[in-house]
C-alpha cells in the first residue's frame, strides 16, 4: 500500500476501542460483557473527563475477537493491546499509558496471543522469630520480614497460608495488631487428626527458622459503616477476631465479645484478649458440656439496627450461632471457617460439564473428581490452596449455569448471584453445564 505523505491533523489524538460484544449466556467462548467491560468502559470515559484529558474519544466496540483473553481494549494510533478486569487496571493505562505514554507492561497483549499468562505465584519469606505454648494444644508463632522487605500489610480479619514443604499448603488466621508492621502473630491449634500441617508445625518449627506464606488474604474483614461490632469467638477462633479488637479499639467503636472456651487453661491469648476488650468482653467456660455454655438464644434474640456479628470456631459451632441469629440480617452476620464444612446429605455427585471460555474447551467432570482436578489435568493453570471451600483462594468467576454451592466461603447473596464458584468443591446442579472464565 502507498504511504500517503500528506495526512490530515487527527481530530482525535486517541482513539480507545473497549470491546463490549454480548453472546448469549450459554455461549461456550463467552465474550467481554459478560467479563464486565460495559463498566469499566463507562468508567475509564468518566475517570478520562475527571483527569481533564482532551483529544481523546473512548469508543465501544464490537467483537474484536481475542475473546479469550478479554475484556479487551485496543488503543490507537499506536495499535496496542490490552487485557483489563478492574477499575485500577483503567487507572493504570489512563496514567501511565494516555499521560506518560509508557506501556502497562503487566496488562498489555502481544500479537498473535492466545491465552492469558498465568500470573506467577507471590510469596513472602518469614522467619521465626519467637515461639511460645500458650495452651497445652495452642503455639504461637511470631514470624517478621524474612528479608530486607517489610512485612506486607494486612486488614483485621485476614489469613496467610502457610506452605510447608511440597506437600502442606494450610491457612491461618493473623491475631496480631495490623498497624504493627514488623510482626505477624499465628496461634496454632494441634489438629487432633492433623494430616501434618499443625502437627508439622508444633514439632518441627523453632527461632530462627523461615518459612513461605502467601501475602495476606481478607474474606472476613470489618464492616466500617456498622453502628456496633458484636464478636462471638470459639476456641482458636479467637485469632482474626483478636486482630479486630485491635482496630475496633483503635477507631473507638462499639464492640462486644463473647469468648467461649472449655476452661481458662484452654483459652488462648487471654491476656492480650482481656487488654485489648477490656470492661466489653465476656468469657464462656462449658467444662466441655455445651449446656453449661453460653446462652445464644438470649445474646442474638434481639437484632440491635445497624450492627455486624462476626463469628469464628469450629463448623458446629457456628451453626448454633447461626441459628440462634435468625433475626439478624444474613447480610449482617460474616463467618470465618478455618476447616472444611461438613458434607451435606443431599449432596449427590453426577457427571457434568464445564466450558472453559478462554480456552475454547468443554471438559467432563467425573463424579469422583473435583472441578479443579479435571482443569488441572488438562494442563490449565488454576490457583488453590486448601482445597476444602474455606480460603478462596480458588475463586472463578462463573459466566453461565446454575451450581451447588459446597464452600465456607460465599455469604448468601452471593450463591444467590452466581457470578463466582469454588472450584475445589463446587459442583453444577443435575443437568447443568457451568461455563467458566478460564
Amino acid at each position: 500500500m502507498k504511504k500517503n505523505t500528506q495526512n490530515p491533523n487527527m481530530h482525535y489524538q486517541t482513539h480507545v476501542f473497549c470491546c463490549v460484544n454480548e453472546r448469549p449466556p450459554d455461549h461456550p467462548r463467552s465474550c467481554c460483557a459478560a467479563r464486565g467491560s460495559g463498566a469499566l468502559r463507562d468508567y475509564m470515559k468518566s475517570r478520562t473527563k475527571a483527569l481533564g484529558i482532551r483529544d481523546i474519544r473512548i469508543n465501544n466496540s464490537g467483537c474484536l475477537e481475542r475473546c479469550e483473553l478479554g475484556p479487551t481494549m485496543v488503543i490507537y494510533p499506536e495499535g496496542v493491546w490490552y487485557h483489563f478486569t478492574e477499575k485500577e487496571d483503567i487507572e493504570e493505562i489512563l496514567q501511565t499509558h494516555i499521560l506518560k505514554g509508557q506501556r502497562v507492561e503487566r496488562l498489555l497483549l502481544k500479537p498473535g496471543q492466545t491465552f492469558l499468562v498465568p500470573p506467577a505465584e507471590h510469596t513472602i519469606d518469614l522467619k521465626v522469630i519467637d515461639i511460645r505454648r500458650d495452651t497445652s494444644d495452642i503455639l504461637l508463632i511470631e514470624v517478621a520480614a524474612g528479608g530486607e522487605n517489610e512485612l506486607p500489610p494486612f486488614s483485621a480479619g485476614a489469613h496467610i497460608d502457610l506452605l510447608i514443604g511440597d506437600k502442606y499448603r494450610r491457612s491461618y488466621s493473623i491475631a496480631s495488631d495490623p498497624s504493627d508492621r514488623g510482626k505477624y502473630i499465628l496461634g496454632i491449634l494441634r489438629e487432633k487428626n492433623s494430616k501434618g500441617g499443625s502437627a508439622w508445625l508444633h514439632e518441627n518449627v523453632e527461632v530462627g527458622m523461615h518459612l513461605v506464606a502467601s501475602p495476606p488474604k481478607n474474606n472476613f474483614a470489618i464492616i466500617q459503616e456498622a453502628t456496633q461490632h458484636m464478636l462471638i469467638a470459639g476456641g482458636i477462633g479467637i485469632t482474626p477476631i483478636l486482630a479486630m479488637g485491635y482496630q475496633l479499639l483503635r477507631n473507638k467503636s462499639k464492640m462486644t465479645l463473647h469468648y467461649c472456651t472449655k476452661n481458662l487453661e484452654t483459652t488462648a491469648f487471654i491476656k492480650e484478649v482481656q487488654k485489648v476488650f477490656g470492661e466489653h468482653v465476656v468469657l464462656h467456660h462449658d467444662d466441655g458440656d455445651v449446656s453449661k455454655g453460653i446462652n445464644l438464644d438470649g445474646i442474638l434474640k434481639q437484632y440491635p439496627r445497624g450492627a455486624h456479628l462476626y463469628v469464628c470456631g469450629p463448623e458446629s459451632f457456628m451453626g448454633a450461632v447461626a441459628e440462634a441469629a435468625k433475626e439478624w440480617p444474613a447480610e449482617n452476620i460474616h463467618f470465618e471457617y478455618f476447616a472444611a464444612k461438613k458434607e451435606n446429605p443431599d449432596w449427590v455427585n453426577e457427571e457434568f460439564e464445564i466450558s472453559l471460555s478462554r480456552h475454547k474447551k468443554i471438559l467432563t467432570v467425573p463424579r469422583e473428581k473435583t472441578i479443579l482436578e479435571v482443569v488441572r489435568e488438562a494442563g490449565i493453570f488454576a490457583d488453590a490452596s486448601c482445597q476444602s471451600g474455606s480460603c478462596a483462594t480458588c475463586r472463578t468467576a462463573l459466566l453461565h449455569g446454575r451450581p451447588e454451592h459446597r464452600d465456607a466461603v460465599l455469604t448468601e447473596e452471593e450463591r444467590a448471584e452466581n457470578k463466582t464458584i469454588m472450584i475445589c468443591v463446587s459442583r453444577a446442579k443435575s443437568g447443568e453445564r457451568l461455563v467458566l472464565d478460564l
